[in-house]
């Protein structure tokens, strides 16, 4: 990542996510950073993906990521799928791994069904054990959710 005060982090299987880090990418004028988990998730299969995101959740289970250096940055956008109305548990070991202390976290999430209010409770209880901020972040569904989403930070 270049080294400047905010940064941008997605995690995505299908795609979807991606597509919704480049736009924000674009408001922002940042290459946006995947995420990746180190035991890849299935990207054909939806049962394989809802067979692993079972297990994941029934075991409390924290699956491991590569590990992105975002210790420069004061404002970390972060992208992610939702999954059960909950952010995914890849997101959940990188927000209560990473040292993110100081540090304000801006959410944008893709979903068919969820809005990003869902996954703020979680969120937030993560950001006060690690001692960083959450603001209420976008769903970022379509161009014109990520231009609201954004409209605050950089007016359109």
């Amino acid at each position: 990542m270049a080294q400047t005060k905010t940064a941008l982090v997605y995690f995505s299987v299908s795609g979807r996510t991606q597509t919704a880090a480049e736009a924000v990418g674009r408001y922002l004028q940042l290459t946006p950073a995947a995420l990746t988990a180190k035991a890849p998730y299935p990207t054909s299969g939806f049962q394989q993906l809802v067979a692993r995101t079972d297990a994941e959740n029934d075991q409390d289970q924290l699956p491991e990521y590569v590990p992105l250096d975002v210790h420069h940055v004061e404002t970390l956008y972060l992208g992610f799928p939702t999954w059960y109305h909950q952010p995914p548990r890849l997101i959940q070991n990188f927000l209560t791994t990473t040292d993110l202390a100081g540090k304000t976290v801006i959410p944008f999430v893709t979903s068919a069904s969820s809005r990003v209010t869902e996954s703020l409770p979680y969120l937030e209880k993560w950001a006060d054990a690690g001692d960083f901020t959450i603001q209420d972040g976008f769903t970022a569904n379509t161009p014109d959710e990520i231009a609201i989403g954004l409209k605050d930070d950089f007016p359109l």
